[in-house]
Order: structure tokens, then C-alpha cells, then sequence
């Protein structure tokens, strides 16, 4: 009678009190939402010029750090373009050599074959007529060199450079052992009297006893490559009149928007203040980066001086300073127009607020009579049943939370054991024979080098892979943006040691998409369907195994095909693979949750949906497909 009394006096309180809160409810939240906007509005229109500085430097610091990496990028390949591109020169004069040796073996001396070598290819010119081929002997005779045809039918065995390094004596040693190899060395430039560091390559060609050489001067290509690097940069445009320009450390701009000023030295060019303008920047570079204002003398959309705030970063390999920047008069305008417009739209705002803000008051005052009149109908016949309900769903999220976690943690042991194996099986080798070198006394420098050298190595290896399952593991779920090609990346890399040892033949199609999402959660999707195909192809004896894994973008979703052909899923079951609890595999420790969370993953984080079919070929189930749709905003 006490409970039944109590919960009486419940339900009159709701039916009466009910409303009336509603409404006091209602009209304190429609005054908050008018006083916070008021206050929001003045704060934005304080804060707005220092954001819009703020983002216009990020924007600026971008563009430039963007062009820095290009250059780096065009900078750091100069040796490897260099080596390949010899390399395929050599390659070349090979082919011709040794088919002229062939068509004339049985027929000429190998002196004449020789000779008629040397004339194929001594009148050709490469690399902007830098290149060409030079053919020594294995006695260190000098049989053919363009450059200079009084330096041929000379011995150069003991010639030295000036760092003393033996030119052909290193060279005649490559092509005996090696057969071809690179060389490089300082060389006399045809026609100038200075050495310059040269990057060569050899081919020996045994059945004559020759090699056939070429080579390229490292800075001369370097100078090309940086060349047509600011020539690409010339007309480097962002925005409507956002620029990136190029000024060497003499003061001389290598690029600019008004095309005048290229090539022309502005070093002593000062602003109104006094500044000068160009020896500033040049002196930013040179420590490094940093932001400097001054009074440029043109902004393009007045052809009149301006105040402009450049950002500005050196590239000392190549003596350059890049820069761009923006003008505080276009700030200025922006600014104005922005609180207009802010403005306008707080005053919209408070409207509509009002005007909801009652609708919703009658809305809500009208549902909660609604409500509370039924409410004492129900409340003591689903009291019961919801605290039942309850309970049951509580356990049951607890075991399948308990269940996923220790599956999880099963898995990444497996993995970080299988990674682990082999460097430590290296590494224990290693320590082993430096141990068992020192102990019979013939252990070197050289060899224990060696030795600690593969430890570290392998060492950094476990360390990489216990930070790659870390990441994967971290309890941050912040949604962000990331690419559908890392994603699958760091999934392969997570499971690279069952790859291995299953030796999976993965084919892949991955369209260049962004999504901003919950990436690890998509990894955990990813890992269930390749650790499912594993099973099924151990389960079925697979010899021949291959995934496909394909990403594409379709209207606005991102659809992510995944099929393997371990022979499918029984028609009566496949029905059923994403209920919890459900497994096909019980022989195999199958818990049946895996599907079951990566479904409730792509609906529930995602707003996506997963679906499966098996793949027939001629009415045979050769495998089964998975497809996830997920939207792209």
C-alpha cells in the first residue's frame, strides 16, 4: 500500500507538474539560446580578424611548405635518376655491341670487332650532349673517349684522380668480378680546366675483354634538374591572386606573378618604411622560416602598394628562398563584409528562434497532457518488464563485450608472435656466433659491426611492430579523416606474418578516397573478413588462395568489395552469419561474434551497411563476397 501510495502521488505530480515545466523549461532555454547567441555573435566579431590572419598564414605556410617538398623531392632524386639513367645508356650500347660482335665473330679479329664498336658509338651524344661512351680494355688501354681522341691507344692503369682513386684500375676490377657496377670519381670537364664530381657506369664485355662506360657530372645534373624545377614553378597559381615565388640567395627572383620581375636582381628594392624588401626575405631563409611583414610594392587586385605579411622558408641545397603571403587590406575587406553578413544572419537567427521556440512550447505542452494522462495506464504493467529487459541486455553486452575483447587480444598475441619470430630468431643467431666468434678468437671489428648492426636493425623491427599494434589498439575514438588506402595498408601490415605463412595472393583495386570516419573500428571490420578467409581456406584445404579486395566510390558511398574463393558458405547458413553466437567454424575455435560486432560496427559507427553472396562460377560456389556501402559525408 506504502509503494502504491507513493507511486499515486508520482503520477499526479507528473500529470500537473508536467506541463507547467515544459513550459518554464522552454522559455528559460528560448532565453539562453538568445542570450548565447548575442554573446556568441560579439565574441565572433572581436575574434574574427585574428582567425582570418591565423587560417591566411596556415594557408600561405602550406602552399610554401608544399613547394619546398616538391623541390626536395626533385633535389634528393637527382643521384638515383642519374644512376638509372646511365645505367639504361649502358645497357643500350650493350646490345649494339654485343650484336655487332656476334654478326662478325667468325668472320674479323677481335682488334677489328673492337673497332667497329668504338665507330658505332662514338658519335653518339645524350643528356643534352653531356653524355657519351667511352671503352677501355682489361689492361687499362684506352680504346675509345670522344671527348679527346688524342687520349685513346694511352694506358691510364695507374691513372689517379685528385682524391687518388685509380679510375680504371677500380673500374677493370668491377668488370672481372662483377661483371658492371657503379664508379664515382672527379673528372676533368671536356673543355674546362676544373674536376668536377662525375657518377659513372660500367659493363664489362668478357668475350672481347673490353667494358663500355658513360657517365654524368652530379652538379650538371643537378643544375638541369633544378632548372626545370622552378620552370614548372612559374606559373604556380592558388586562389584567385595567391602566388608562391622563388628568389635565390643573390637576390636575383627566379619566379613571380608579374613575369617582369624574373631574372631581374632586386636585392637593394626598399618599401615606404625603409625596409628592403628582397635582403629580408633572403635573410629568413638563410635561419630557416619565419613569417615577415612589409609594404609590397604591388597588390595585384589595385596595381597599388599594400601592406603584406609573407611567410617565407630556405632551401640551402639550392641557395633558394620560397615564399608567399597575403595583403592586409584584403583582409580588411573580407572582415567587413563577413560581420555583415554575421550580422544579418544573428538577427535571422533570434527570429527563428522565437518563432520555434513557440511552436515547440505548444507542441511539447500539448504531448506532455498527452503523456500523462496514459502515463499511470502503463507505468506499473512495463515497470517489471523494462528492469527485466534491462538486466538481460546488461549481462548479455557484458559477455559479448568480455568475449570480442579476449578474441581481439587473442589475435594481436598471434600476430605479434608471428612478427616477433623471425627478428628474434636474428638477433639470437647474431649475438650467438659474435659470442662464439670472440670465444675462438676470430672475431673482427668488421664482423661484430656487422653482427650489432642486424640486432639493431631487427630490434627497431620489434619495436615498429609493437607501435603498429598500439595504434590499432588505442582507445581514442575521435572521428577523422583518412584514406581508404592506408586503412587498408595498416590492416595488411597488422596481419603480414599470417600473409606470409598462409601465402595469400592479395589482388587489389583502391581508388584514391577520403572518408572522415572511425578508422580503427574499419580496421577491426577489415581484420574479421581476412581472418575469416584464413580459416576457410584452412578449414577447406585451399591450394590455389586468392583475395580481392576493391574500393570505389559510387555515387556518394564508398563501396568496398571483399571476396576470396575458399569455397563460399552453405546456402542455409549464410543467411545467418551476422547473428551473434553463430559460427561455422566450431572445430577451428569459431566464437560467432566477429561478424556479428563488424556488422553492428558499419551500421551503428558508420551509418553504412554490410552485405554477403557467394560467388558461382558455372553453378559452382567458388567463394563468397562481402560488400560495405558507406557514406561519404
Amino acid at each position: 500500500m506504502i509503494e502504491n501510495s507513493a507511486e499515486k502521488k508520482l503520477l499526479l505530480l507528473v500529470k500537473y507538474a508536467m506541463p507547467l515545466v515544459t513550459i518554464f523549461v522552454s522559455f528559460i532555454f528560448t532565453l539562453f539560446m538568445i542570450f548565447n547567441n548575442i554573446e556568441e555573435f560579439k565574441k565572433d566579431s572581436k575574434d574574427l580578424k585574428a582567425d582570418y590572419i591565423k587560417n591566411q598564414k596556415a594557408l600561405v605556410k602550406s602552399e610554401v611548405k608544399r613547394v619546398y617538398d616538391r623541390i626536395l623531392k626533385n633535389q634528393t632524386s637527382v643521384i638515383p635518376t642519374i644512376e638509372k639513367n646511365i645505367k639504361n645508356r649502358i645497357n643500350e650500347s650493350y646490345e649494339i655491341a654485343m650484336n655487332i660482335y656476334k654478326e662478325h665473330k667468325n668472320k674479323k679479329t677481335n682488334n677489328e670487332i673492337i673497332k667497329l664498336i668504338g665507330d658505332s658509338l662514338r658519335g653518339v651524344k645524350f643528356n643534352e650532349k653531356r653524355g657519351y661512351y667511352y671503352i677501355f680494355d682489361f689492361n687499362g688501354n684506352c680504346i675509345l673517349y670522344p671527348p679527346n681522341r688524342k687520349l685513346e691507344n694511352n694506358n691510364y692503369l695507374s691513372y689517379e684522380d685528385p682524391n687518388g682513386f685509380k679510375i680504371v684500375e677500380e673500374s677493370i676490377k668491377i668488370a672481372k668480378a662483377k661483371k658492371e657496377g657503379y664508379l664515382k670519381f672527379l673528372w676533368k670537364k671536356p673543355k674546362k680546366n676544373k674536376f668536377s664530381t662525375k657518377l659513372s657506369y660500367i659493363k664489362a664485355i668478357d668475350e672481347l675483354g673490353i667494358y663500355i662506360g658513360t657517365g654524368e657530372y652530379v652538379k650538371d645534373f643537378e643544375n638541369s634538374i633544378k632548372k626545370k624545377t622552378i620552370e614548372n614553378l612559374q606559373n604556380l597559381r592558388y586562389g584567385l591572386n595567391n602566388f608562391v615565388f622563388l628568389v635565390d640567395y643573390n637576390g636575383t627572383y627566379l619566379s613571380h606573378l608579374k613575369k617582369d620581375y624574373v631574372g631581374l636582381n632586386r636585392m637593394d628594392l626598399q618599401d615606404k618604411n625603409g625596409t628592403y624588401i628582397t635582403k629580408k626575405i633572403i635573410d629568413t631563409a638563410k635561419s630557416g622560416d619565419g613569417f615577415i611583414s612589409y609594404i609590397s610594392t604591388i597588390m595585384p587586385e589595385t596595381n597599388k602598394p599594400a601592406q603584406k605579411t609573407t611567410y617565407v622558408k630556405g632551401f640551402d641545397k639550392w641557395q633558394i628562398a620560397i615564399a608567399s603571403g597575403f595583403y592586409s587590406k584584403k583582409i580588411e575587406e573580407q572582415i567587413i563584409l563577413r560581420e555583415k553578413s554575421l550580422n544579418k544572419r544573428n538577427s535571422e537567427y533570434i527570429l527563428k528562434i522565437l518563432f520555434i521556440s513557440i511552436i515547440i512550447t505548444i507542441f511539447l505542452f500539448a504531448i506532455s497532457l498527452y503523456v500523462s494522462y496514459y502515463l499511470e495506464k502503463y507505468f506499473l504493467k512495463y515497470r517489471k518488464k523494462i528492469f527485466e529487459e534491462m538486466e538481460k541486455n546488461k549481462k548479455k553486452d557484458l559477455i559479448l563485450a568480455h568475449q570480442t575483447k579476449m578474441v581481439a587480444m587473442g589475435e594481436m598475441i598471434e600476430n605479434i608472435a608471428h612478427q616477433w619470430r623471425q627478428p628474434l630468431s636474428v638477433i639470437t643467431t647474431s649475438a650467438s656466433g659474435m659470442q662464439l666468434s670472440k670465444e675462438m678468437g676470430i672475431l673482427t671489428d668488421e664482423n661484430q659491426k656487422e653482427s650489432i648492426d642486424i640486432i639493431i636493425l631487427n630490434a627497431n623491427h620489434l619495436s615498429q611492430t609493437i607501435d603498429d599494434f598500439r595504434n590499432f589498439l588505442s582507445t581514442k575514438h575521435d572521428a577523422k579523416t583518412f584514406e581508404l588506402q592506408a586503412v587498408y595498408d595498416k590492416t595488411l601490415k597488422l596481419i603480414s606474418s599470417k600473409l606470409k605463412s598462409n601465402e595469400i595472393q592479395i589482388d587489389t583495386n583502391i581508388e584514391d578516397i577520403k572518408i572522415k570516419a572511425y578508422e580503427n573500428e574499419l580496421i577491426q571490420v577489415l581484420m574479421n573478413l581476412f581472418n575469416n578467409s584464413f580459416d576457410a581456406f584452412k578449414i577447406r584445404n585451399i591450394k590455389d588462395k586468392k583475395i580481392n579486395f576493391n574500393v570505389f566510390k559510387k555515387d556518394k558511398n564508398v563501396i568496398i568489395e571483399f571476396s576470396d574463393n575458399a569455397g563460399g558458405i552453405d546456402t542455409e547458413l549464410i543467411t545467418r552469419i551476422f547473428e551473434p553466437y553463430f559460427t561455422t567454424k566450431h572445430k577451428f575455435n569459431g566464437t560467432g561474434i566477429g561478424l556479428y560486432m563488424s556488422q553492428q560496427i558499419i551500421n551503428k559507427q558508420f551509418n553504412g551497411e554490410i552485405k554477403v553472396k557467394n560467388i558461382k562460377k558455372e553453378d559452382n560456389v567458388i567463394g563468397v563476397m562481402f560488400t560495405i556501402k558507406l557514406p561519404i559525408n
